[in-house]
C-alpha cells in the first residue's frame, strides 16, 4: 500500500497532466475560434458590400436619363449606366 505522501504525488502528477491536456484542447479551441471570427467577419463584409452594390444598381435604374453635360457631375461609372 502506498504512503499518504506517495498517493498525493499520483494524483497531482495525473492533475496536472490534465491541466495540460486542457491547456493544449483550449489553445486549439482558440485558434478555431479565431477563423471562424475571420470567417464570419469576411461574410458580413461580403454582405454589407453585395447590399451596397445592389442598391446603387437599383438607385441607377430609377434615375433619369442623364444629359451628356451632367456627366461631369457624377461618377463615370453612374453616367455610364445612365447613358447605356
Amino acid at each position: 500500500m502506498a504512503s499518504l505522501p506517495e498517493e498525493l504525488q499520483v494524483r497531482e502528477a495525473a492533475a496536472r497532466q490534465r491541466v495540460e491536456e486542457l491547456q493544449a484542447e483550449a489553445a486549439e479551441l482558440a485558434l478555431q475560434l479565431e477563423t471562424a471570427r475571420e470567417d464570419l467577419s469576411r461574410l458580413e463584409i461580403t454582405r454589407e458590400t453585395v447590399t451596397q452594390v445592389l442598391g446603387e444598381l437599383s438607385a441607377a435604374e430609377v434615375e433619369p436619363d442623364v444629359p451628356a453635360g451632367e456627366c461631369r457631375r457624377r461618377t463615370r461609372r453612374r453616367c455610364l449606366m445612365a447613358s447605356g
